[in-house]
């Protein structure tokens, strides 16, 4: 549902000049980003867009970068998410639903991948619930420790 000075998100794959557009809005404080933007400046990956407005009023509110990859344990094709990111003062408006439907459709439908997976912070909330509601189910948990940091008594 759009507002009146919202316009309908539409979703498309990427142009050479939305991947130059993109760049700028991945952030590289994180090695996911920066492989990210690796990819990006490289020209690899799948980039869908979600834009709003037409023409020269299109803006860029939304991305999502994936990549083919083969599931080592397996040997399965899965689709992999490295990005999904929306604006700020575009969420809570479907954007991340419609780039995620983009997605599923080409790997799942289209492709007949085996599965689509993809990696977020533990304590991303908002990015957990999304997934949730998607049908996403966690598939694994990783443990890391730290060099240098004391042991702790929780477990």
């Amino acid at each position: 549902m759009t507002s009146m000075n919202e316009q309908p998100i539409r979703v498309r794959l990427a142009t050479e000049a939305d991947r130059s557009a993109a760049r700028a809005s991945v952030p590289t404080a994180t090695a996911r980003g920066r492989a990210s933007l690796a990819l990006l400046s490289t020209g690899q990956g799948l980039l869908w867009v979600a834009v709003e407005g037409t023409g020269e009023q299109e803006i860029l509110v939304g991305l999502l970068l994936a990549t083919a990859q083969v599931q080592p344990e397996r040997e399965e094709l899965v689709g992999y998410i490295h990005e999904l990111l929306v604006h700020p003062a575009s969420r809570r408006r479907g954007v991340a639903m419609h780039l995620l439907d983009a997605a599923e459709r080409f790997f799942l439908e289209e492709h007949a991948f085996a599965y689509v997976e993809l990696t977020t912070s533990p304590d991303n909330e908002a990015a957990l619930q999304l997934y949730r509601s998607r049908g996403y189910a966690i598939s694994s948990v990783r443990f890391s420790k730290q060099r240098g940091l004391p042991p702790t008594e929780e477990c």
